[in-house]
């Protein structure tokens, strides 16, 4: 069955496995040391072999799995058996996929379950503190560099700023134990540091940062209830979701050399339906702008077939984003371009330059939407490369009460280049760096406005402003 819908977002995964690890690995492997009775080993075995059983038959490339995944049998079903209850186990699944070496294989413990009569709640204490983890300065580990801090947040009012690092949260470093890798660990190294800056409503915490001069200070931020609506999606706890839009300001547009463009931008932090007519609205106010700049930063992604309507809001006529690949059938992902507004009145789809923000955490729709556009011409991208995350997934129950999040499709890009592993590239390729957040505040965005300022000069200025991006960082202006 085809189900282009049902993109799962990672991030809100990562964010549920966080809460769960409350058990060290030490206690783990003492429970899972202990004999299993015989119903808990039977239990365990049905649970092993109904996920294996579901990689095996719906993988879309079943010589890929093959031999692999029947060696993975053999070696983790024994451990499964002896798994001396449900934390042990998930241990010995999640060791068994991690042979698969793909995303969207993953172990939903039944306790985060939506149906779970006392399912425990995500945090919901905000510090409105975005982190980024960058190669140490030194080459050895890394470092948490504090990238941006929302206006009238609880990070704002302790005194963290763009270009802190952020050496350790209640004495916990953040640069330590974190996964090597340039692959998916690169989403996996910020997914872990954006745990650690969440917290419970109203609980306070000592960060202990770093100035770009080297000088250390201890900051206390109290964490701010997280007001945002949360919608429901399938088995899972309920995510929040939100979508904002406005225009840049006068100041902004100064500093960053748009000082006579009018730019609009939209966020939103998850592809779910309650976003789609808000996003129709923000248009709506925002189709005469001369740019329009998506920032998809963080967003893991959601239900696929949105990525199809949002982007019809930029295509005069129907493109092919990418297709999907199942072992059986294929699916093109096509824009919809929109003809009339959010009250029914006939317009024209947006033709003005469009920009898309994204990160090392922007993963799954969000990859094949901005994949999708950039590779059409329709849209440049700034930021940092994306997660390498694009597979279509689906949830299933398995026997012992947990959801097991499977990839059951592969996507490509219409000339076939896989987002898997490698993610969406950025037209700016080239590393920010503290100083970057220190000058610019949001050097990604600081870009994309350059770009669109640069879109509606003359033709020779515009190739010499392109020439310079590449070769220069040009000096902003000060913020009146």
């Amino acid at each position: 069955m085809m189900r282009p819908w049902t993109l799962s977002f990672l991030g809100l995964v990562a964010a549920m496995a966080a809460l769960m690890a409350c058990v060290s690995g030490d206690a783990v492997r003492l429970r899972a040391a202990r004999p299993a009775d015989p119903a808990t080993r039977a239990l365990n075995a049905e649970t092993f072999d109904a996920m294996w059983i579901i990689v095996r038959d719906s993988h879309w490339d079943p010589q890929a799995v093959g031999a692999q995944w029947d060696a993975a049998r053999e070696e983790f079903l024994p451990k499964a058996e002896a798994a001396a209850d449900n934390d042990a186990l998930r241990l010995v699944l999640e060791g068994a996929l991690a042979r698969l070496g793909q995303s969207h294989f993953a172990i939903i413990p039944g306790e985060l379950s939506s149906a779970a009569p006392e399912a425990p709640v995500l945090r919901e204490g905000r510090s409105g503190v975005t982190l980024s983890i960058f190669p140490s300065a030194g080459g050895d580990g890394f470092d948490a560099i504090a990238v941006a801090v929302e206006p009238g947040s609880a990070g704002e009012a302790a005194g963290l700023e763009p270009g802190m690092r952020v050496v350790s949260i209640d004495g916990q470093a953040l640069g330590e134990r974190l996964p090597v890798g340039e692959g998916l660990e690169r989403y996996e190294r910020a997914s872990a540091a954006q745990s650690r800056a969440s917290g419970d409503p109203g609980e306070t915490r000592a960060w202990l940062v770093e100035g770009q001069g080297g000088e250390t200070q201890e900051l206390i931020v109290t964490y701010a209830q997280d007001e945002r609506p949360r919608t429901k999606f399938g088995t899972l706890p309920a995510a929040p979701t939100e979508l904002m839009w406005r225009r840049l300001s006068e100041a902004e547009r100064e500093r960053w050399g748009a000082a006579t463009q009018e730019i609009g931008i939209i966020s939103f932090n998850i592809w779910l339906i309650p976003v789609m007519k808000p996003f129709d609205e923000a248009m709506d106010n925002l189709r005469s702008a001369d740019g329009i700049i998506l920032d998809l930063r963080g967003n893991p992604g959601g239900i696929g077939a949105m990525s199809m309507g949002i982007a019809g809001h930029f295509t005069a006529a129907p493109e092919r984003l990418g297709e999907m690949r199942t072992r059986d059938t294929r699916l093109s992902f096509v824009t919809n371009p929109r003809r009339t507004d959010s009250q029914g009145r006939p317009v024209e789809p947006y033709a003005g330059p469009l920009a898309i923000l994204v990160d090392e955490r922007s993963a799954s729709t969000t990859e094949i939407f901005a994949g999708g556009l950039q590779h059409l011409g329709r849209a440049r991208i700034f930021g940092a490369r994306t997660a390498g995350a694009a597979l279509p997934a689906i949830m299933t129950p398995l026997p012992n009460g947990d959801v097991f999040l499977h990839a059951f499709a592969d996507y490509r890009l219409p000339d076939g280049t896989a987002l898997e592993a490698s993610g969406v590239h950025p037209d700016n390729d080239h590393p920010y760096g503290r100083a970057d957040y220190v000058r610019d505040g949001d050097p990604a965005l600081a870009e994309a406005v350059r770009w669109i300022a640069s879109s509606h000069r003359a033709p020779a200025a515009r190739a010499s402003d392109e020439r310079t991006e590449i070769n220069t960082d040009p000096q902003p202006k000060e913020t009146p």
